[in-house]
């Protein structure tokens, strides 16, 4: 690092922010966070464009959808000119519930996460909210019920109390599960790489086709690829070899190798002409529309339609109260899973199970809700796309102040912001994912009763895209196969000891196997029984049960 930057380093870290900050307590920098800001940013800037466009097909204020044409009582002028400032004026409302949110997670909480409206449950809100028949005022009203449920629950202690009781082999599923769910989400052409796309019979199946070989759905961004077509897609060859780049770079600890891979290939994409431009239609359709809003460049923020539209006067329809209860679950779900995941990717998990600013995480959660409805959108949730900033180092709440400012600026640059290609943030994602799925080797697989749960909760957050589902069911079957055993634990007042197995056993588990697997493989010991004493090797320190094998 240049000597200036160096110097400046070691000024902040000392100073007053510094030290609220715990950036020498932590093990970062300035230039660090940063960086890692940089990264989560850039792979969750197509949440500016992707949750505008989601709920935007509520209809908004406007009554109807944009897609149904209104009748003859509706001024059609009118109402098309009120959906196309419904979708302005989400943008700005993702990018301002966003900005706020990130700053209160990194100087409340102290946490390294970016906060956004949450895919899923904006697909939820708008296709089985307000498309079941529930006003877009009044879904924005349960969804500002839930985030002051959500500060109560924080308050009093009880998010963190539900949070302890989730099994330690369902937690380290759950990283592992987001992380192959980030690597889903990476693969397929909305947000990724392309090289997973849709097919009738086998759901999924390789892709990697050009827009030419594509069977669209008019009604989604799905598409089946022609058999011809198959790997042609020089998008999703780009994409691989940026993965491959960023992977190489981290190989050889190049800081920001996550961010430069995405900085080049976006650059690159925003050249015209090319074959892997995003603004040619040849290449990515709806590249025109794309290029006319990029071509704004900086576009005045406004939330005249969608800003405090919340209605409480219909509250009393059980409808409502369903919606609610559902946004409740999936959220409490969502965010309790992806928060301790991406606390433990950060090593900022302690020996009881939880982390620094646990109860003020939750609490930012609640109100980030509440910011959210306010300005018109659906629940506001962690992003697990924080696991490429801390992948590049981050690991305090100065990178979510930064992504703040990110989001601020967003608020006026929106129009570049959101014009990320998705074959440049893809590989990000696939890489982060394939950083979280280490976790799986603390789960004990040779006991059933925790295999099958945690098996069920990796391989369902993926393929029922929501992390909100897999946790459900590995929590279902792990209360299930083991209640026999809680029921005993209760009749003999030990509590719910069975869900709290220490983590700090499971480490020591996989790390011993680990120690036994290389001596096997690389020291050649030969093994002896346990009564005799174990000479280390010339030149090698012994530890763990060497050590004290030594000591008899």
């Amino acid at each position: 690092m240049w000597l200036p930057f160096k110097a400046l380093n070691e000024y902040i870290a000392e100073s007053r922010v510094g030290r609220y900050f715990k950036l020498k307590e932590r093990g970062s920098d300035v230039a660090t966070e940063l960086r890692g800001s940089l990264a989560t940013f850039m792979t969750m800037a197509y949440i500016l464009a992707v949750n505008a466009s989601i709920v935007a097909l509520s209809g908004g204020p406007c009554g109807v959808p944009p897609f149904i044409r209104p009748d003859e009582n509706v001024d059609f002028a009118e109402w098309e000119k009120c959906n196309v400032q419904v979708r302005r004026d989400l943008v700005v409302a993702t990018a301002a519930s966003s900005a706020v949110a990130c700053f209160l997670m990194g100087a409340f909480a102290n946490m390294p996460l970016a906060l956004a409206p949450g895919m899923g449950i904006n697909a939820y809100f708008t296709f089985n909210v307000v498309w079941g028949g529930i006003p877009y005022e009044t879904a924005l009203a349960a969804v500002f019920i839930e985030g002051i449920i959500f500060v109560l629950l924080a308050v009093t202690g009880g998010r963190a109390f539900i949070a302890r009781c989730i099994p330690e082999c369902i937690k380290f599923a759950t990283a592992g599960g987001i992380g192959l769910f980030l690597a889903h989400i990476g693969l397929q052409s909305s947000q990724g790489i392309g090289l997973v796309t849709g097919n009738s019979a086998t759901l999924v199946t390789a892709g990697g086709c050009p827009p030419e070989y594509r069977d669209e759905d008019p009604d989604s961004d799905w598409y089946q690829c022609e058999d011809a077509g198959r790997g042609l897609s020089l998008t999703m060859w780009f994409g691989i070899i940026a993965l491959l780049l960023m992977a190489f770079l981290l190989m050889k600890k190049f800081k920001g190798a996550v961010i430069t891979g995405i900085a080049l290939v976006t650059f690159i994409s925003w050249i015209p002409g090319t074959a892997v431009s995003y603004f040619e239609e040849s290449v990515s359709p709806g590249a025109e529309e794309r290029y006319e809003y990029f071509s704004k460049g900086v576009d005045p923020p406004s939330l005249s339609l969608t800003g405090l539209a919340l209605d409480f006067s219909t509250f009393a329809d059980g409808s409502v109260w369903n919606a609610l209860i559902t946004f409740l679950y999936i959220d409490l779900l969502d965010t309790t899973g992806t928060l301790y995941s991406m606390a433990s990717f950060a090593g900022l998990m302690n020996e009881n199970g939880s982390f620094e600013g646990e109860a003020r995480a939750y609490m930012v959660d609640g109100m980030a809700t509440v910011v959210g409805s306010l300005m018109g959108t659906s629940p506001v949730t962690t992003f697990v796309e924080s696991g490429a900033g801390i992948e590049e180092g981050a690991k305090t709440g100065l990178a979510a102040v930064f992504c703040s400012f990110y989001f601020f600026l967003a608020l006026f640059f929106a129009p570049i912001l959101a014009s990320v290609p998705p074959w440049a943030t893809g590989p990000a994602l696939i890489l982060v994912g394939s950083m979280m799925i280490k976790n799986l080797v603390h789960i004990r697989w040779d006991n059933v009763g925790e295999a099958v749960p945690a098996f069920l909760t990796v391989a369902l957050m993926p393929l029922t895209y929501s992390i909100a589902y897999g946790l459900l069911a590995g929590l279902g079957a792990f209360v299930i196969l083991n209640l026999p055993d809680l029921i005993w634990d209760l009749i003999q007042g030990r509590g719910f000891q069975r869900l709290r197995r220490s983590k700090n056993v499971s480490a020591k588990e996989a790390d011993s196997k680990t120690s036994r697997d290389d001596a096997t493989d690389f020291d050649k010991v030969e093994e002896l029984p346990s009564t005799q004493p174990v000479t280390p090797a010339k030149g090698q320190l012994a530890t763990g049960q060497d050590n004290d094998l030594l000591k008899v």
